[in-house]
């Protein structure tokens, strides 16, 4: 069955009736007895563009958000709601996607599941969210944006366990009191639209709220989990009830200023400045003095009521907007030509998305962020390359930088940034260096694209555009352009491509997800949980246990269930270790560890039977050089972090007994010296630092501790997190096995970097035993150099110097020989040569010593067809 009628009495006690809307069929409540639609047709224009329906609000841009943000979590402060901050841009507690979505989003999945307790409850916050859904919207449309604050009030209630704090009425009371005494918002003019909602195995009653044709919040109550045996359906899916009931609400601060603001387009309400210095730049209002428009608010009303019904984000074609625009603009006396309406339009449209753009991206950028052309790099790269060619196409003589600069300093609170304000125009400065580079190259890329195909075709395959932009780097946009400068005018990219290309790229976190699952061993049996021996003592080698499970693999391998072991499981990019069980006169080397849910597996080359006591030896040498490794791994990213900024982070790491290695995020490739800095700092820990600090902390405490930089590793998936603090240098989740005193690794060696990525330097290490043995090798090989050359080693260097100068000397004379040998079996010799009897002779005098003369010889006779007398001779 569906989900039951809302029952909304608070509603009812001001007079609100429930009405069946007479287009989309939905119900909604409303206090307006001559009201027949939701609020949310074709029929429902914006009604407070020139009129707002928020009073008492005269600031703009970021004061005007500073204001209506404090409005509402005062609001709800003062209704026993604690305010937290804001989470990161970029979500680093969840594995399945790259930037925070949505506020309830700060949860997922680790709150809604019941696993971890809120950080408050009830609980209200303002959320900084990026969707790149309708990226080609924006601009165009007047009212669509990338980038977005949603402020929320969240409730998690656990009837089951006593925890009820409000629900469905309550919450809309809430809402209907927020709008109708905090904002002076009349009743009659709001509408509460019911339409379930579905999304992440989730669904729940949701309430629309609408308000003058545009939607300002949305309630959702999400109480059903997805369950093919549900009784509960929602848009083609089975449901039945969760333990949680999960109050999830959005409002959306940007839309309450455009209400308030009462502006044309949203764009001019949030970012005025912006859009001001960007006309001034482009010459837009001499422009429009050209044209000889003094109408243009009513234009820009007009398209942001024609686009708010028309409901652009799904896919409206522009041309239909434009020529429905024409319409409405001729009704009310305003005569344009379709030519002079995209000459105001198009640069209007980058005039408005470059703020935005700017917005996303310094959110991305000052959260820490390095752009690449993979995960949530890409996204950011996007978005500054989108920029830089609304730019060009504005013909604005100014860098991205100073884009960036200027909007730091007007749209941008850079108080909560983890980058520095210089380094965020860095970076900046080399997207567009990089973006330059890829303009050089592109056309010989386009053209090799474009050949073979049908010169007719109005459009590129997809795969192209992919490829293009995977590989190289070269926006679909840019392609188009380049494709028109080759004469293939007509080819266009279709409407929603670029969200497109964002949502392939944000779909790998999903399956990334789905892929770093641990492997699956069948035949556990229910095992109990193994106790964690490596925990309670990272120095234990030799432990008696149980056998609780056997289990046949492939290759004649076994998979042996302990009730607890010392053994460390592969797992945090740590490799397990190695060692033997033995039993009764059976010895089962252990090749490998893994870990499914709570159970240790080990992989052993013989099976040992279920019951038996086993005693289980640790490799000691291995284990002792994966900890070296591991724990120099946390001291070298601190090191690089200090080093290099606050936007590094780990990108990968994998801990072997041979070598470890870090992957960081950092926008350009590391010198000598950035190596030999990090170096340096990370063996002063091993002095300064005497213990590492190991905890096991709550999830909710480690977070409100320590913050989201703790999961450099990756999220955690249990309730409780277990943390390696290395004094006040490195803080992170990790469930390896670690030095409790630094200085036992005794040294730390970075032996080189290489690039991963774009974007990402793999920095390799070795520690300890592995350090002294990478020393030793490299001694033997300046030994072994030393002895070719005959020098000592203080002369190396100058000696190889020499040599390889007398080389590249000799190859310089060698290719000039082969030079006059090609000259002269093409030419014929000219004046070097004559021909007797059909013999050519040809005397030369040449440099170089016999052997080049020699091969001159051979090079110069090897033709029988063409007999040669070669005399060649050097004055040397």
């Amino acid at each position: 069955m569906g989900l039951p009628d809302i029952d909304l009495p608070c509603l009812k006690t001001i007079g609100f009736k429930r009405r069946r809307c007479e287009v989309s069929g939905l119900w909604f409540w409303s206090g307006d007895a001559q009201r027949t639609t939701c609020g949310d047709t074709h029929l429902d224009e914006y009604t407070f563009i020139g009129e707002p329906l928020i009073s008492g609000f005269d600031q703009r841009g970021s004061e005007l958000k500073d204001v209506m943000r404090e409005r509402f979590l005062s609001f709800f402060e003062q209704r026993e709601h604690t305010r937290i901050a804001p989470y990161p841009i970029l979500a680093r507690w969840r594995d399945d996607i790259y930037l925070t979505i949505a506020s309830i989003a700060d949860f997922q999945p680790h709150v809604t599941s019941g696993l971890v307790d809120p950080p408050a409850n009830p609980l209200t916050i303002s959320q900084p969210c990026i969707r790149l859904t309708d990226v080609d919207a924006v601009g165009r449309s007047g009212r669509h944006l990338t980038t977005f604050e949603m402020m929320a009030h969240h409730v998690f209630n656990k009837p089951d366990e006593g925890v009820e704090h409000y629900w469905i009425d309550e919450c809309v009371e809430l809402c209907h009191e927020l709008l109708t005494e905090q904002f002076g918002i009349a009743a009659v003019s709001v509408t509460y639209v019911e339409n379930p909602w579905a999304g992440g195995g989730n669904a729940g009653p949701a309430v629309e709220v609408i308000v003058g044709g545009l939607e300002l919040a949305t309630l959702v109550f999400m109480n059903l989990e997805e369950h093919p045996d549900g009784e509960f359906e929602v848009k083609g899916q089975r449901y039945r009830q969760m333990a949680l009931q999960i109050i999830d609400t959005g409002y959306g601060l940007e839309r309450f200023c455009w209400a308030a603001a009462g502006t044309p387009t949203i764009y001019e309400a949030i970012y005025p400045e912006s859009v001001t210095l960007l006309k001034r730049l482009s010459g837009f209002d001499e422009h429009l003095e050209n044209l000889e428009i003094s109408d243009l608010d009513r234009i820009l009303g007009e398209l942001s009521r024609l686009s708010g019904i028309l409901n652009i984000e799904i896919g409206t074609d522009e041309s239909v907007l434009q020529d429905r625009l024409l319409e409405r603009l001729l009704e009310r006396g305003i005569e344009v030509s379709l030519p002079t309406l995209r000459s105001i339009m198009d640069p209007l449209a980058s005039i408005y998305a470059i703020p935005d753009h700017l917005h996303a991206l310094t959110n991305m950028l000052g959260d820490g962020l390095v752009p690449s052309n993979v995960k949530e790099g890409y996204l950011a790269r996007m978005l500054a390359r989108r920029v830089l060619r609304m730019r060009d196409d504005l013909g604005i003589d100014i860098s991205l930088a100073d884009l960036g600069a200027y909007h730091l300093d007007h749209d941008h609170d850079i108080t909560g940034m983890t980058q520095t304000r210089e380094g965020v125009l860095t970076i900046l400065e080399l997207e567009e260096q990089r973006y330059a580079e890829t303009l050089r190259r592109g056309e010989q890329l386009v053209t090799q694209s474009l050949s073979g195909l049908d010169k007719g075709v109005d459009s590129l395959p997809d795969e192209v555009y992919h490829r293009l932009n995977d590989s190289h780097g070269l926006p679909p946009s840019l392609v188009v352009q380049i494709a028109h400068r080759k004469g293939w005018e007509q080819i266009v990219l279709r409407t929603g491509f670029m969200a497109e290309l964002a949502q392939r790229h944000a779909d790998q976190a999903k399956l990334a997800a789905r892929r770093s699952d641990t492997k699956r061993f069948s035949g556990l049996g229910g095992s109990a949980p193994t106790t964690k021996l490596y925990y309670q003592d990272a120095w234990l080698r030799e432990f008696d246990a149980e056998v609780l499970a056997s289990i046949e693999l492939d290759a004649g391998l076994h998979g042996i269930v302990l009730d607890h072991t010392a053994f460390y499981p592969e797992g945090g990019g740590q490799e397990a270790d190695h060692g033997l069980l033995t039993s009764d006169g059976v010895s089962a080397a252990v090749s490998d560890c893994h870990i499914q849910g709570e159970v240790i597996i080990h992989i052993c080359d013989q099976t040992l039977e279920v019951g038996t006591t086993v005693k289980g030896e640790v490799n000691d040498e291995r284990r002792r050089q994966l900890m070296d490794h591991h724990t120099a791994v946390h001291i070298v990213g601190g090191a690089a972090r200090e080093v290099l900024g606050p936007h590094v982070f780990q990108a990968g790491s994998n801990v072997s007994e041979s070598i470890g290695r870090l992957d960081i995020t950092h926008y350009h490739r590391l010198t000598h010296a950035d190596l030999d800095r990090i170096e340096t700092i990370a063996n002063e820990v091993l002095v300064t630092v005497p213990r590492t600090q190991k905890m096991e902390l709550n999830r909710k405490q480690a977070d409100a501790e320590f913050g989201f930089d703790l999961y450099q590793g990756g999220a955690p998936k249990t309730p409780d997190v277990r943390i390696l603090r290395i004094g006040d240098h490195d803080t992170q989740a990790c469930g390896g096995t670690h030095h409790d005193e630094p200085a036992l690794i005794g040294q730390i060696r970075i032996i080189r970097s290489t690039l991963v990525q774009d974007g990402v330097e793999r920095l390799h290490i070795v520690a300890g035993e592995a350090a002294l043995e990478h020393a030793r090798r490299q001694e033997a090989l300046l030994r072994a150099s030393c002895e070719v050359f005959g020098v000592n080693a203080e002369d190396l260097p100058r000696t190889a110097e020499r040599f390889f100068e007398q080389w590249k000397a000799q190859k310089k004379r060698v290719e000039a020989l082969e030079a006059e040998v090609v000259r002269l079996r093409t030419s014929g010799g000219d004046e070097e040569s004559l021909s007797v009897d059909g013999v050519r002779i040809v005397i030369i005098e040449v440099g170089g010593d016999l052997p080049d003369m020699q091969k001159m010889v051979a090079e110069l006779t090897r033709d029988p067809s063409a007999p040669t007398l070669a005399v060649i001779g050097s004055r040397a």
